[in-house]
């Protein structure tokens, strides 16, 4: 009886930790702030708030050997544009396992485009905005945004780009736990994916030159034989 007691104790545990309902809600533009939501419960995170230093004893510097750091590869922003459709595919099979139980509240950005060059400035303001209206529509079925509100706007004065809005998002621990499984192998996949791409153009990039110097040398070996076949009927026409 006590071990069906400890059971059923443990079971409702959890029921109640995956219906919980836990968030974030992040301001950003001339002030950043970040607070996360567990329940009830509200913690800000950014701006952090400043405590007290108390004065530290210096104690003499030890010598460490520095160890050398193997370089990760780069991921370039290029490559991050070609694999958001991906992450974009991705990412729609999992909200849809949520029924639309996730709820983005508030969704209020407004973006002004600038840059020094009109011309690209008009280009990215024309991409930004068509990719805005294919998202949007399809995000407003997979999620709950009652009160979504997007503003863009260009800039071809020079001015710089200039982004300020506050979102916030809400979700049981449930349906995170949810998008966890269906995306998390994928997700990893398209990052290692992501990681491979630089590895692959510096590799075509480096097999180039060296391609380059077998055909020069072997163009200079093809001229140095026929100026030796030039001089050896110089010689045959003397004698």
């Amino acid at each position: 009886m006590t071990a069906l007691w400890i059971v059923g104790i443990v079971l409702f545990l959890l029921l109640v930790i995956f219906l919980s309902r836990v968030g974030a809600e992040m301001v950003f533009g001339e002030e950043t702030g970040v607070t996360l939501r567990l329940g009830p419960v509200r913690v800000q995170v950014l701006p952090r708030k400043e405590k007290a230093k108390k004065p530290k004893k210096e104690k003499p510097p030890k010598k460490k050997e520095e160890k050398p750091k193997k370089e990760m590869p780069k991921i370039t922003g290029r490559a991050i544009l070609r694999g958001l459709p991906e992450l974009w595919g991705i990412a729609k099979k999992g909200l849809r396992m949520t029924f639309r139980r996730i709820r983005i509240s508030p969704m209020e950005i407004s973006a002004v485009i600038g840059g020094e060059d009109p011309a690209d400035t008009a280009i990215l303001y024309g991409k930004l905005n068509a990719a805005m209206w294919t998202v949007m529509p399809v995000l407003t079925e997979l999620v709950q945004m009652p009160d979504a509100h997007i503003h863009l706007e260009p800039d071809l004065q020079g001015g710089e780009t200039r982004v300020r809005g506050k979102v916030g998002i809400s979700a049981r621990i449930w349906d995170l736990t949810v998008i966890g499984f269906a995306c998390g192998i994928p997700l990893i996949k398209w990052f290692l994916r992501l990681r491979k791409q630089p590895q692959s153009a510096a590799k075509d990039t480096d097999s180039l030159p060296r391609k380059d110097e077998k055909n020069g040398k072997q163009e200079n070996q093809s001229q140095r034989n026929d100026g030796d076949r030039h001089e050896q009927g110089e010689g045959d026409g003397e004698q």
